[in-house]
């Protein structure tokens, strides 16, 4: 996924990352590509992405928070550009992974 979670708020990433889980193999890895709070992304950046798409920044300890609710791992943070960190992620055992969090 490239730039695509911080155009959404929590409860649409949680549905993104659901059928990605949905569609990879035990074996596989998801891979996101994104600005990270507190490493490349911008207050400003942020801000837009909130204003324009209801979307959000987010730190790695979000994604991480995030993503532990379908049972992925982090496993590194790359930076590869001024701008862009690549977060790796490996799926659990089948028998952890959560259904996304039903929100009232």
């Amino acid at each position: 996924l490239c730039d695509i979670l911080h155009d959404w708020d929590d409860e649409h990433a949680h549905t993104i990352l659901a059928r990605c889980v949905e569609a990879g193999h035990p074996a596989s890895r998801v891979l996101i590509i994104e600005p990270v709070t507190g490493q490349y992304a911008e207050s400003e950046f942020d801000l837009s992405m909130l204003v324009i798409f209801g979307g959000r920044e987010r730190s790695v300890d979000e994604f991480r928070d995030l993503t532990a609710h379908h049972g992925l791992a982090l496993e590194s943070v790359t930076g590869l550009t001024s701008q862009r960190c690549l977060l790796e992620f490996t799926l659990a055992q089948p028998a952890t992974r959560e259904t996304a969090p039903q929100l009232a």
